[in-house]
């Protein structure tokens, strides 16, 4: 299978966050690859969950935002300047937030965070179910295929 990958960076706001989301849903629908319904609903929810909570971490500094397909895997990873590592917390039933990792959890097969040089990266794996497309570009278009590995320990 050719590789596919996607990598980005966006200002750490709450309007870009919601623009990340939708141009990695965007490159997705754009892959040599036809993903199944179920499997872009859970992606683009971990996604945003992901990138929501590294916007509100990130004290205005840029986000950056990665993803690769591995076989029947999808790898998310995004990265801000903030060292604090997330924590799942209880939400009362009329708070807004405080649920995003719980829901990250229920659709990964894996998920961690991890601190880095510059701050974190928190990161999920999400099961996709696909099939060729056919006619389409090789390698997503666009999209480019990302330069690093994931080298991080895993923290679930």
């Amino acid at each position: 299978m050719q590789a596919h990958g996607l990598s980005f960076s966006v200002p750490g706001t709450p309007a870009a966050a919601a623009a990340a989301r939708r141009r990695v849903m965007s490159d997705l629908r754009n892959w040599s690859v036809q993903f199944d319904a179920q499997s872009l609903q859970n992606v683009e929810l971990v996604t945003s969950e992901l990138i929501t909570n590294a916007v509100q971490h990130a004290g205005g500094d840029s986000v950056a935002v990665s993803a690769r397909l591995h076989g029947e895997v999808l790898l998310i990873e995004v990265s801000d300047s903030s060292t604090e590592l997330p924590s799942a917390c209880l939400a009362d039933l009329d708070d807004e937030g405080g649920r995003g990792l719980f829901l990250v959890a229920a659709l990964s097969v894996d998920h961690g965070a991890e601190r880095t040089p510059t701050g974190k990266r928190c990161w999920a794996e999400v099961a996709v179910s696909w099939v060729p497309r056919t006619g389409a570009p090789a390698g997503g278009g666009a999209s480019a295929q990302l330069a690093c590995e994931r080298g991080m320990a895993r923290t679930a």
